[in-house]
């Protein structure tokens, strides 16, 4: 987590309630990007750095609950706290088994609201999403600024092809399934996006050619798994 200035995403698409809420975080410390659309919201965490989602329930385009099972797949440590008018109790068992850590009702207290997303964030303190730099073999690549070095050359990558090389690296070892990587980086899955990644899938495929180590593998019909040899601890 970020130790001065917690970054939130937040993804409500009432235009007044999400501008309060924006507001009400930055005056109690937090820096917050809002998002009014739940097909924005995954291609905006993967390509920024957040230290907690805070994700209406009702939402356009993929709502909060399928946005809370995508986020912990990619993010199993990533404090997220959901935003409702709907009080069922199964509705609230269901937010928590998408993998929330917190369920708020609306109308809701503003010092409630801020006092829990301080608990979450405390309570995930030691469980920070990794280093800035991510690592694999030869390779370092920092998301920030798309640079993908190696031993013997560098490389800056294109948005897109960052966003999906952040994925794979991320989930090192494991199978990603195709529409969690199109989602996470078009906003969207179908046949056409699936079209488009597959050419940067070929595109990095060829520059990890340069550590044979590194293997980017497809899986047909499921995704990809990149895999490598442990990280260098120099």
């Amino acid at each position: 987590m970020s130790q001065t200035t917690p970054h939130v995403l937040l993804v409500e698409d009432d235009p007044t309630l999400g501008l309060l809420l924006h507001d009400v975080l930055r005056l109690d410390g937090f820096k917050a990007t809002l998002v009014r659309d739940g097909r924005e919201a995954l291609p905006t965490f993967n390509a920024g750095r957040f230290d907690l989602a805070l994700l209406d329930v009702m939402l356009p385009g993929r709502d909060g609950f399928e946005l809370t099972q995508d986020l912990r797949t990619v993010a199993p440590h990533l404090p997220i706290v959901l935003l409702t008018a709907r009080d069922r109790v199964e509705d609230r068992v269901h937010g928590l088994k998408c993998g929330a850590d917190d369920y708020v009702i609306k109308p809701f207290d503003n010092e409630e609201l801020l006092l829990r997303l301080r608990s979450v964030l405390k309570r995930n303190q030691q469980s920070d999403e990794g280093p800035r730099l991510l690592s694999l073999g030869d390779f370092r690549y920092d998301p920030e600024s798309y640079q993908l070095a190696w031993k013997g050359g560098e490389r800056r990558l294109t948005p897109k092809e960052g966003d999906v090389l952040k994925i794979l690296l991320q989930r090192a070892g494991r199978t990603t399934e195709r529409d969690l990587i199109c989602r996470m980086v078009w906003g969207e899955s179908g046949y056409f996006v699936g079209r488009s990644m597959d050419v940067y899938i070929t595109r990095l495929r060829k520059i990890l050619k340069a550590d044979p180590q590194v293997k980017l593998h497809t899986l047909h019909g499921v995704g990809f798994r990149l895999d490598g040899p442990p990280k260098d601890a120099g």
